[in-house]
């Protein structure tokens, strides 16, 4: 007996031991990317480092540029991964979102809930804009003459090619250019004219120029360097997908294919996501070699991350909770304390789907938010709503123009701040998507896309922050929402207990968007698209 009670004792220790290694394990493959990631940007940077003297006392410019070509190679080919799922990226996705919010289904709660996303989507960017433009991260203390500038450019026109990049000839055209104001080159005009003195006793001619002008307008071109028209496509599988939502029964094989194509998309991202690692690492390591001054450079990346951490901040702490307290005219705080939970648990996971339970039951448990809004709002929150990677994403690319020494004009601001609202949205689903969207916003105003080496870098703290604040965003809205559809709530109220409907099927009234049939979704297919 005693021998068998010491095996039981055993094989129990043994099974808690194996159930703790197991957990371990289990957690340490669902943030091995992550590790990786980390371990890549610490060993960019030390190789960098490292290679940083040898590189610049090279005088053969043809040699160092060959040495820093090289080190940079893997990151190029990461890159060029990241950029080819772009185009299928941004179309898919945003067509499947935007297919699924069926106008029976989700009616004025649904139009409240997007007209509420967008206008702070919106915020964030000009809010993340005009802290980059007035903080000015990206800038030095050295000189730029602007030798990278790109040619001068009238504001009437930035605005005109804003809008016609909206409208393409040609869809297919749009993948791969754009149209753009074509300049002409005047000569000064000289011109004689006859002048008196004030007593009108003397006159005398004289020669007045009238300056050349390097923007004269002179029809359209096509972009040169070849760049992909990301408002076209956008605008185009915006309504596009809207159009299809409507249609119904007749659009579900088109919708079933570009859900289809959405899916396949997200994995081949997620398989490049894995090359990661060694595509930072040689983006980091080529990007710190070709430094002048390592120590400037990193003061400039802290100066760029106090930039975005301000703008989150502001964003959460003071613009949502007021517009909450102009909506609902009650107190932002208490509503605030009630999310505890779920603002700890976006920061831990940094994604706002596996923290839509927890968010869920926030609202319902602590903020009494009406069960039937939370869980309607929420998933489609968690889809369409992306306040801190907008604001990320804008920051992110007016600091990389800044650092190159390029000025973005008003129009490149315009486009800025729609690309990134947009991108936003339709790369929601993705792991890691703010790394895919930044590349996408920086094509669609023309900016280096290797320079994202070094945001790279801290990317994967920021990436916690703004997931908290995505969840802060889509929770009071939540509560907005809420309190503007009362009327339509005690409707549904009334005509429930008019049918004597028990409560427990409430969720028939409750519209949902399709795909979220079962609101308490496991963590493990939530955890399937990361934010």
């Amino acid at each position: 007996m005693a021998k068998g009670n010491g095996r039981g004792i055993f094989s129990s220790g043994g099974s808690k031991c194996c159930g703790c290694c197991s957990g371990c394990m289990r957690r340490v493959r669902k943030d091995l990317l992550l590790v990786l990631i980390i371990i890549g940007v610490v060993i960019g940077f030390v190789i960098g480092t490292l290679v940083n003297e040898p590189v610049n006392i090279i005088e053969d410019i043809e040699d160092k540029k060959t040495v820093l070509m090289l080190i940079g190679f893997a990151g190029e080919l990461f890159m060029s991964m990241l950029k080819m799922l772009i185009l299928p990226l941004i179309v898919a996705s945003l067509i499947c979102a935007l297919a699924s919010l069926d106008a029976k289904a989700t009616g004025r709660v649904g139009r409240r809930a997007l007209v509420y996303y967008l206008s702070t989507t919106i915020l964030a960017v000009i809010l993340g804009i005009v802290l980059v433009v007035a903080i000015r991260p990206g800038e030095t203390d050295e000189e730029k003459t602007g030798t990278k500038d790109v040619q001068p450019v009238r504001t009437l026109d930035a605005f005109l090619d804003l809008i016609r990049s909206c409208f393409p000839s040609n869809i297919v055209a749009a993948t791969f250019q754009q149209k753009k104001t074509k300049y002409a080159t005047s000569d000064p005009v000289y011109k004689m004219e006859n002048k008196s003195l004030p007593n009108g006793s003397y006159e005398m001619q004289s020669v007045v120029a009238k300056k050349g002008s390097n923007t004269v307008p002179d029809g359209l071109m096509v972009d040169p360097k070849g760049s992909l028209n990301v408002l076209g496509l956008v605008v185009f599988s915006i309504v596009f997908g809207i159009v299809m939502g409507r249609i119904g029964e007749r659009g579900m094989p088109l919708k079933a294919f570009f859900e289809a194509l959405n899916e396949v998309i997200m994995k081949m991202v997620t398989l490049v996501m894995w090359f990661s690692p060694i595509g930072i690492c040689s983006l980091i390591a080529a990007k710190v070699a070709a430094m002048d001054d390592i120590l400037k450079s990193l003061n400039m990346v802290g100066l760029y991350m106090a930039t975005v951490i301000a703008g989150l901040l502001i964003h959460a702490i003071i613009i949502i909770p007021l517009l909450y307290l102009i909506a609902v005219r009650k107190n932002p705080l208490g509503y605030f304390l009630g999310l505890r939970d779920a603002i700890i648990t976006a920061f831990g996971t940094s994604s706002s789907s596996a923290t839509l339970p927890t968010t869920m039951r926030c609202l319902e448990d602590y903020n009494k938010v009406d069960a039937r809004i939370s869980r309607f709002v929420l998933p489609l929150g968690a889809t369409v709503n992306m306040d801190g990677t907008a604001l990320y994403e804008a920051v992110a690319a007016v600091f990389i123009a800044q650092a190159n020494g390029i000025t973005l004009n008003v129009g490149q601001l315009i486009t800025t701040c729609f690309t990134a609202t947009a991108a936003s949205i339709g790369a929601a689903g993705i792991p890691q998507a703010g790394l895919v969207t930044m590349v996408l916003v920086l094509q669609a105003v023309n900016l280096p896309t290797d320079d994202i080496g070094l945001i790279l870098a801290v990317d994967w703290f920021l990436d916690r922050i703004r997931t908290a604040v995505n969840v802060i965003g889509d929770a009071y809205g939540a509560g907005i929402v809420e309190h503007l559809s009362r009327n339509d709530l005690m409707s549904m109220d009334f005509t429930a207990r008019e049918e004597d409907i028990p409560l427990d099927q409430y969720d028939r009234y409750t519209p949902k968007p399709e795909g979220t049939n079962d609101v308490h979704a496991s963590d493990a297919s939530l955890r399937a698209t990361n934010f």
